[in-house]
Protein backbone atom coordinates (compact mmCIF):
# COMPACT_ATOMS: atom_id res chain seq x y z
CA UNK A 1 0.00 0.00 0.00
CA UNK A 2 1.35 3.28 -0.87
CA UNK A 3 3.13 5.22 2.00
CA UNK A 4 0.78 8.61 0.50
CA UNK A 5 -2.24 5.98 0.80
CA UNK A 6 -1.30 5.43 4.27
CA UNK A 7 -0.83 9.47 5.29
CA UNK A 8 -4.75 10.06 3.94
CA UNK A 9 -5.73 7.20 5.47
CA UNK A 10 -3.82 8.78 9.05
CA UNK A 11 -5.71 12.27 8.56
CA UNK A 12 -9.47 10.72 8.57
CA UNK A 13 -11.09 13.97 10.50
CA UNK A 14 -12.73 13.03 13.58
CA UNK A 15 -15.91 11.61 14.52
CA UNK A 16 -15.89 9.42 11.23
CA UNK A 17 -17.97 6.09 10.84
CA UNK A 18 -15.99 3.71 13.05
CA UNK A 19 -15.54 1.46 9.92
CA UNK A 20 -13.11 0.31 7.37
CA UNK A 21 -13.62 -0.25 3.65
CA UNK A 22 -11.82 -1.98 1.34
CA UNK A 23 -11.43 -1.18 -2.46
CA UNK A 24 -10.52 -3.41 -5.02
CA UNK A 25 -9.22 -1.25 -7.72
CA UNK A 26 -9.07 -2.34 -11.75
CA UNK A 27 -5.76 -1.09 -13.55
CA UNK A 28 -4.19 1.97 -11.82
CA UNK A 29 -6.26 3.87 -10.01
CA UNK A 30 -4.43 7.03 -8.59
CA UNK A 31 -4.74 7.79 -4.47
CA UNK A 32 -6.04 11.61 -5.46
CA UNK A 33 -9.37 9.57 -6.95
CA UNK A 34 -10.19 7.55 -3.72
CA UNK A 35 -9.51 10.73 -2.01
CA UNK A 36 -13.19 11.67 -0.97
CA UNK A 37 -13.75 8.31 0.60
CA UNK A 38 -11.27 8.91 3.70
CA UNK A 39 -13.65 11.75 6.27
CA UNK A 40 -15.84 8.79 6.13
CA UNK A 41 -14.06 5.48 7.18
CA UNK A 42 -11.55 5.15 9.75
CA UNK A 43 -9.62 2.70 7.46
CA UNK A 44 -9.50 2.70 3.95
CA UNK A 45 -7.61 0.33 2.21
CA UNK A 46 -6.52 -0.29 -1.97
CA UNK A 47 -6.14 -3.82 -2.62
CA UNK A 48 -4.92 -3.87 -6.79
CA UNK A 49 -6.12 -6.02 -9.35
CA UNK A 50 -3.67 -6.06 -12.16
CA UNK A 51 -5.92 -6.57 -15.10
CA UNK A 52 -7.30 -5.05 -17.94
CA UNK A 53 -9.65 -2.27 -16.29
CA UNK A 54 -12.54 -2.60 -18.31
CA UNK A 55 -12.94 -6.46 -19.02
CA UNK A 56 -15.77 -8.23 -17.47
CA UNK A 57 -15.33 -8.76 -13.97
CA UNK A 58 -16.18 -12.47 -14.36
CA UNK A 59 -13.68 -13.03 -16.65
CA UNK A 60 -11.07 -12.54 -13.26
CA UNK A 61 -12.93 -14.43 -10.70
CA UNK A 62 -10.20 -16.30 -9.11
CA UNK A 63 -8.48 -12.83 -8.73
CA UNK A 64 -11.18 -10.81 -7.68
CA UNK A 65 -12.10 -13.77 -5.40
CA UNK A 66 -8.84 -13.74 -3.51
CA UNK A 67 -8.85 -9.84 -3.20
CA UNK A 68 -11.94 -9.92 -1.67
CA UNK A 69 -10.65 -12.89 1.04
CA UNK A 70 -7.59 -10.29 0.95
CA UNK A 71 -9.62 -7.67 2.26
CA UNK A 72 -9.89 -6.30 5.66
CA UNK A 73 -13.10 -4.79 5.70
CA UNK A 74 -16.29 -5.84 5.79
CA UNK A 75 -17.78 -3.71 2.78
CA UNK A 76 -15.27 -3.73 -1.09
CA UNK A 77 -15.62 -1.21 -3.36
CA UNK A 78 -14.81 -1.83 -6.25
CA UNK A 79 -13.10 0.86 -8.72
CA UNK A 80 -11.54 0.90 -12.61
CA UNK A 81 -8.80 2.68 -13.78
CA UNK A 82 -10.60 6.58 -14.93
CA UNK A 83 -12.47 6.65 -12.79
CA UNK A 84 -13.30 8.66 -9.12
CA UNK A 85 -15.15 8.76 -6.70
CA UNK A 86 -16.38 12.22 -5.46
CA UNK A 87 -17.90 13.56 -2.18
CA UNK A 88 -21.40 13.09 -3.34
CA UNK A 89 -20.70 9.47 -4.10
CA UNK A 90 -18.27 8.77 -0.82
CA UNK A 91 -21.08 10.39 1.43
CA UNK A 92 -23.77 7.79 -0.07
CA UNK A 93 -21.24 5.10 -0.08
CA UNK A 94 -20.78 6.02 3.67
CA UNK A 95 -24.53 5.94 4.78
CA UNK A 96 -25.76 2.83 2.75
CA UNK A 97 -22.72 0.80 4.47
CA UNK A 98 -23.63 2.18 8.03
CA UNK A 99 -27.27 1.59 7.18
CA UNK A 100 -26.58 -1.92 6.48
CA UNK A 101 -30.31 -1.92 4.43
CA UNK A 102 -28.99 -4.09 1.58
CA UNK A 103 -26.22 -6.39 0.80
CA UNK A 104 -24.59 -4.67 -2.58
CA UNK A 105 -25.45 -1.51 -4.48
CA UNK A 106 -25.40 -1.12 -7.94
CA UNK A 107 -23.45 2.15 -8.98
CA UNK A 108 -23.52 3.92 -12.58
CA UNK A 109 -20.32 5.04 -14.23
CA UNK A 110 -20.63 7.90 -16.20
CA UNK A 111 -17.70 9.15 -18.57
CA UNK A 112 -16.62 12.79 -19.05
CA UNK A 113 -15.57 13.96 -22.13
CA UNK A 114 -14.44 17.43 -22.30
CA UNK A 115 -15.36 18.79 -18.69
CA UNK A 116 -18.76 17.50 -19.55
CA UNK A 117 -20.94 14.17 -19.28
CA UNK A 118 -20.97 11.51 -22.18
CA UNK A 119 -25.07 10.54 -22.29
CA UNK A 120 -23.94 7.48 -24.03
CA UNK A 121 -25.59 5.35 -21.20
CA UNK A 122 -24.51 4.70 -17.82
CA UNK A 123 -24.89 1.00 -17.10
CA UNK A 124 -25.06 -0.04 -13.56
CA UNK A 125 -22.71 -2.78 -12.03
CA UNK A 126 -22.43 -3.86 -8.54
CA UNK A 127 -19.68 -2.19 -7.54
CA UNK A 128 -20.38 -2.35 -3.35
CA UNK A 129 -21.05 -5.27 -1.39
CA UNK A 130 -21.14 -7.18 1.71
CA UNK A 131 -18.18 -9.39 1.53
CA UNK A 132 -19.85 -11.93 3.97
CA UNK A 133 -22.95 -12.12 1.32
CA UNK A 134 -20.88 -12.27 -1.87
CA UNK A 135 -21.63 -15.21 -4.04
CA UNK A 136 -18.07 -16.74 -5.01
CA UNK A 137 -18.85 -19.07 -7.40
CA UNK A 138 -22.11 -17.41 -9.17
CA UNK A 139 -22.38 -17.01 -12.43
CA UNK A 140 -22.45 -13.66 -12.68
CA UNK A 141 -20.93 -11.23 -9.70
CA UNK A 142 -24.19 -10.99 -7.10
CA UNK A 143 -24.59 -11.02 -3.48
CA UNK A 144 -27.32 -13.41 -1.46
CA UNK A 145 -30.05 -10.53 -0.26
CA UNK A 146 -31.05 -7.68 -1.34
CA UNK A 147 -29.50 -5.32 -3.98
CA UNK A 148 -30.06 -1.93 -5.09
CA UNK A 149 -28.58 1.25 -6.93
CA UNK A 150 -26.86 4.27 -5.26
CA UNK A 151 -28.26 7.72 -6.79
CA UNK A 152 -24.35 9.32 -6.88
CA UNK A 153 -22.55 7.78 -9.60
CA UNK A 154 -18.87 7.38 -10.45
CA UNK A 155 -17.25 10.10 -12.95
CA UNK A 156 -15.21 7.70 -15.70
CA UNK A 157 -12.48 10.60 -17.42
CA UNK A 158 -12.13 9.91 -21.29
CA UNK A 159 -10.72 12.23 -22.59
CA UNK A 160 -9.72 15.88 -21.05
CA UNK A 161 -9.95 18.09 -24.37
CA UNK A 162 -11.14 17.20 -27.90
CA UNK A 163 -7.15 18.08 -29.22
CA UNK A 164 -6.39 14.73 -26.53
CA UNK A 165 -9.26 12.68 -28.67
CA UNK A 166 -8.08 13.96 -31.87
CA UNK A 167 -4.02 13.01 -30.91
CA UNK A 168 -5.05 9.69 -29.83
CA UNK A 169 -6.81 9.10 -32.74
CA UNK A 170 -4.25 10.55 -35.15
CA UNK A 171 -2.00 7.65 -33.44
CA UNK A 172 -4.12 4.75 -32.99
CA UNK A 173 -7.05 5.12 -35.26
CA UNK A 174 -7.54 2.53 -38.33
CA UNK A 175 -7.90 4.37 -41.36
CA UNK A 176 -11.13 4.52 -42.73
CA UNK A 177 -13.11 5.75 -46.22
CA UNK A 178 -15.49 8.76 -45.88
CA UNK A 179 -18.41 6.30 -46.24
CA UNK A 180 -17.53 3.98 -43.66
CA UNK A 181 -16.97 6.83 -41.18
CA UNK A 182 -20.58 8.44 -41.93
CA UNK A 183 -22.38 4.63 -41.54
CA UNK A 184 -19.91 4.66 -38.22
CA UNK A 185 -21.11 7.89 -36.97
CA UNK A 186 -24.79 7.32 -37.83
CA UNK A 187 -24.62 3.14 -36.19
CA UNK A 188 -23.51 4.91 -32.94
CA UNK A 189 -25.83 8.01 -32.78
CA UNK A 190 -28.76 5.53 -32.75
CA UNK A 191 -27.30 2.84 -30.56
CA UNK A 192 -26.60 5.41 -28.19
CA UNK A 193 -29.54 7.72 -28.95
CA UNK A 194 -27.11 10.38 -28.34
CA UNK A 195 -28.98 14.39 -28.77
CA UNK A 196 -27.00 16.45 -26.92
CA UNK A 197 -23.89 18.21 -28.64
CA UNK A 198 -20.82 16.72 -26.62
CA UNK A 199 -21.69 13.29 -27.32
CA UNK A 200 -23.01 13.88 -30.50
CA UNK A 201 -19.42 15.82 -31.18
CA UNK A 202 -17.27 12.91 -29.69
CA UNK A 203 -18.81 9.92 -31.95
CA UNK A 204 -18.55 12.68 -34.48
CA UNK A 205 -14.54 12.39 -33.80
CA UNK A 206 -14.65 9.10 -33.08
CA UNK A 207 -15.75 8.08 -36.15
CA UNK A 208 -12.74 9.65 -37.77
CA UNK A 209 -14.17 12.95 -38.74
CA UNK A 210 -11.85 15.86 -38.38
CA UNK A 211 -9.06 14.24 -36.30
CA UNK A 212 -6.22 14.00 -38.74
CA UNK A 213 -7.22 10.45 -39.31
CA UNK A 214 -7.53 8.95 -43.03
Amino acid sequence: MPAAWNRLADATEPGAVAQQLSVVTLGHVHVDDLTALTPHFQKVEQLVLDIAPRDELTKHRPELNRAIDAASGDWILIVRERETVDDALAREIAAATAAGKARGFRIRSIPLYAGKPLRIGAASELRLLHRRYYMRFAKEIQVQGTVVRLEQPLRSQSFASVAEHRAYLEKNAVPHSTLRRALLFAHDVVVTRARDANTLRYLWIEAGFDSGAR
